[in-house]
């Protein structure tokens, strides 16, 4: 057996597993200014940098983003530039890994970590579009997403509220909002069969509510005037289909004359509105469920569990795949993303410091054993299968949920047969205790203010972690491709303010607001990088991460769960609008891009 419970250590072995837990807590130590006030990594290890395989992976998709850059650049010289740069980085790939030496690999980094700043050269110009085809040109060597074909439908935009980029978002109303306030003659333009009382009564009715950005500071880098809202988007299942459909939007949280509730039949003024709410959706997505609830809730856990767990802990073993890489993509995230005028910067409609707010809120708001996947469908009220049959987020991502749950509880049953065994680990309580201390991880939720008195608690926050760090990051992290490099299906900033009218908006208002040539560019290329990166996949062990052969039979039944899964998804598909994000080719192990 290669893992033990630090009670199970004869002397030596233990005093050596102390040493080195003590050494590896000078590696590894809290910094709560880097995103503050959020626990994050004060200083990257050696041993944690990007690995070889990961930089050749990403490289092949730089290289597709800069071919795509050098076909949009209309100036020559800059134009040579991108195409020497392509040249090197080729060049670099090519190499076989028994020839590449640390120098080649830091010239790779250096050009990789250039790509994820997003600061250079654009290929477009800094000018508005003057037509969807200006938009859809932008794509060169980098494909053009389906999306573009049919945003516009109400179809495809309540889609998204449940297999898109952001799929959290529904809440089913108990009662009328007060802030929207809406007439069944206006419900009635959605769904003419159908009335308001009869879909609240029967709980019919969802909404997506963005307060979260009331009052967040405009932005103006680096174009100009910025727009960002706070809207109230409500939607219906209606029909013999229980088809979800739009049916009222407004822009602002605060009903008035100026501020009125846009409905299907008007026409342009309808586009611009379901467009402030995909921007809405877009920032929430990106800083606070993307950013926020995976990559730096997870940071925490990294940590902690270098810090307080030894390397041949079961625990240990059984999470460190799902922790790769997630410390270095986290601090290329906070280092050029997400710093002042980072790319996050330069495309969403808040400040840089508004948008870092929201991913801080992400975290804290983050309540461990509340977040529990089951749990969060049933407080959205969004968990009923019948009354809600389609939700290919909700019913892909519970699958590997069960799957993760059933793997987790039978490999940890083999070193905790009982409770006495999780209350005597040391090591394992140390652990949780500073994952929820002020001075540690300052994670919100954890059972028994920071101690784990029964495995069932250990298993569930087992899963949590293992789920988040692959099946949820995935669910999040790979449709900003597909759902949003297009820029006029999701642009992160708004460039003209909302209508203040239900009509009178035409084509070219639309186009008005969408970002600039040059940003809509950098959307695409963030988007196509970090949204294309399939490093690793869920199951897929090291053959030596388990040499206990006690795990070779709950890890075989995990694999063939996986492929169940798969082979589940491939016939929903059959029969549902294609949601391919969760297909378990497509899941990472880890957070690591």
């Amino acid at each position: 057996m290669t893992a033990f419970l630090p009670q199970h250590e004869s002397f030596f072995p233990g005093l050596y597993r102390k040493l080195r837990l003590k050494w590896d807590r000078r590696w590894y130590q809290y910094d709560y200014s880097h995103v503050s006030p959020l626990a994050i990594l004060k200083d990257l290890p050696i041993t944690d940098q990007f690995s070889l395989r990961w930089l050749k992976v990403v490289g092949q998709r730089v290289l597709d983003v800069l071919d795509n850059r050098s076909q949009l650049e209309l100036h020559p010289q800059a134009g040579k530039q991108h195409k020497e740069k392509l040249s090197l980085i080729r060049e670099l790939l090519d190499i076989g890994d028994a020839s590449f030496d640390e120098a080649k690999q830091l010239i790779l980094h250096a050009h990789i970590t250039e790509i994820l700043r997003f600061d250079g050269r654009f290929g477009a110009p800094a000018n508005p579009g003057n037509s969807l085809q200006d938009y859809a040109e932008l794509f060169r060597s980098i494909g053009l997403p389906p999306i573009h074909k049919d945003f516009r439908d109400d179809r495809a935009f309540a889609a998204m509220r449940v297999a898109g980029a952001n799929p959290v978002m529904l809440q089913q109303l108990k009662k009328l909002d007060p802030r929207l306030p809406l007439t069944d003659e206006q419900f009635r333009i959605a769904a003419p069969q159908d009335s308001l009382d009869a879909a609240l009564a029967e709980g019919r009715l969802y909404l997506a509510d963005y307060a979260l950005l009331d009052g967040a500071e405009l932005g103006t880098y680096p174009n100009g005037q910025k727009y960002l809202y706070a809207p109230l988007a409500l939607f219906v299942i209606t029909g013999l289909k229980k088809e979800l459909l739009p049916v009222a939007i407004q822009c602002q949280q605060k009903p008035g004359a100026d501020n009125p509730v846009f409905t299907p039949n008007d026409g342009c003024n309808w586009l611009i509105a379901k467009t402030i709410v995909e921007t809405a959706d877009g920032n929430i997505h990106e800083a606070s469920t993307h950013l926020g609830r995976t990559h730096l809730t997870m940071e925490a856990f990294v940590i902690s569990s270098y810090r307080q767990l030894a390397n041949h802990h079961p625990l240990s073993l059984l999470l460190w795949p799902h922790f790769e890489g997630t410390l270095a993509i986290n601090k290329a995230s906070w280092q050029h993303l997400i710093a002042d005028k980072g790319g996050v910067d330069k495309l969403f409609g808040g400040t840089i410091q508004a948008s870092r707010s929201v991913a801080v809120h992400g975290v804290q708001s983050t309540r461990v054993m509340n977040d529990l996947l089951p749990l969060t469908f049933a407080q959205r009220g969004v968990e009923d299968r019948e009354a809600f049959p389609n939700y290919p987020y909700r019913d892909d991502a519970l699958l590997y949920w069960d799957a993760i749950h059933e793997w987790v509880s039978a490999y940890l049953r083999l070193y905790y047969p009982n409770d006495v065994e999780v209350r005597g680990d040391i090591e394992l309580q140390a652990w949780i205790r500073e994952l929820s201390s002020t001075d540690g991880g300052r994670i919100k939720g954890l059972p028994n203010e920071g101690t784990v008195r029964q495995l069932s608690e250990l298993i569930e926050i087992a899963t949590f972690v293992i789920y988040t760090c692959s099946v949820q990051h995935a669910a999040v992290n790979f449709p900003q491709y597909d759902c949003m490099s297009y820029v006029p299906n999701m642009p992160l900033a708004g460039y003209r303010p909302a209508p203040r009218s239900k009509s009178g908006a035409t084509e070219a208002d639309f186009i008005a607001m969408l970002p600039t040539l040059d940003m809509a560019e950098l959307q695409m290329e963030l988007g196509y990088l970090l949204g294309t990166v399939h490093y690793t996949q869920l199951g897929q062990y090291a053959a030596d991460q388990f040499l206990d052969p006690r795990v070779a039979g709950p890890l075989q039944q995990f694999q063939k769960r996986l492929a169940d899964i798969g082979t589940k998804i491939a016939e929903r598909n059959q029969s549902r609008r294609a949601y391919e994000t969760l297909a378990p080719q497509g899941i990472p192990q880890s957070i690591n891009i």
